[in-house]
């Protein structure tokens, strides 16, 4: 076997969502409808913040010097996050992932040849800029946690019981996340798979020795990426399982 290990990452690839915006809209109605009618006061926080929210969704189609990520995960973390149980937030989390809706936006196409492959030995592995503990719930809730050895995203910073914010330490730098990873693990880029879908993975498509573009990224990313990396685009996941057999 040529290849050591199949990196993914996670929104757009694995899952429909782009963001993590629908697992935080989450959080955040759970807790509007805990506030409600007893706290009246955290209900307008939340309402501002959903304000705030859609002024950053509407700019974002516009304006390219928005960054939509960083500054989503402001109005949340400062707005919505921060001093929130950690229970709860657990506790939401977990409602979203077992939801027929998030399961429905999974693409089995990937997971099952990414299972296959596992199964047979291969090292596998999530490099995301998405929450970690939300990713493995979702994955764990449709019974493909166990085809990931490891998990490299974002985390929920806490004191105590309570919620600090969440971290974008992961993002907009994932070459450099990739390389530490690899070093970590005592693996040669140039025997490794990455599949993705975004501008976000153009330095990891770079790097490794087999990149691959997710069956759910657009038409113009296929051809860009097929053209600079000579990344393998798979027309369905039939043709993604024979390459990575073929490996």
């Amino acid at each position: 076997m040529s290849c050591d290990a199949i990196i993914c990452d996670w929104n757009g690839t694995i899952i429909e969502n782009q963001d993590e915006r629908s697992i935080l809209e989450s959080i955040a109605v759970d807790l509007f409808k805990k506030s409600f009618p007893w706290h009246p006061l955290r209900m307008v926080h939340i309402l501002k913040a959903r304000k705030e929210l859609e002024k950053y969704y509407q700019e974002e189609s516009r304006d390219a010097e928005i960054d939509f990520v960083v500054e989503m995960f402001q109005v949340y973390n400062e707005k919505i996050i921060n001093g929130l149980a950690m229970s709860f937030i657990y506790c939401s989390i977990e409602r979203y992932a077992s939801r027929p809706d998030t399961h429905n936006k999974l693409d089995y196409r990937v997971l099952r040849p990414i299972d296959r492959c596992h199964r047979e030995g291969w090292s596998t592995g999530i490099l995301s800029a998405g929450y970690g503990y939300g990713i493995q719930r979702i994955l764990q809730s449709v019974g493909y946690h166990h085809c990931f050895d490891f998990y490299e995203a974002n985390v929920l910073r806490m004191e105590g019981e309570e919620a600090i914010g969440f971290d974008l330490n992961i993002y907009r730098n994932k070459p450099q996340r990739m390389l530490k990873l690899l070093k970590d693990r005592n693996m040669d880029e140039s025997r490794i798979v990455y599949l993705g879908n975004s501008g976000d993975d153009a330095g990891c498509f770079e790097l490794a020795g087999y990149p691959v573009v997710a069956l759910l990224a657009s038409e113009e990313l296929k051809e860009e990426y097929a053209r600079r990396y000579n990344a393998f685009v798979p027309h369905d996941e039939a043709d993604l399982a024979q390459y990575l057999q073929s490996l």
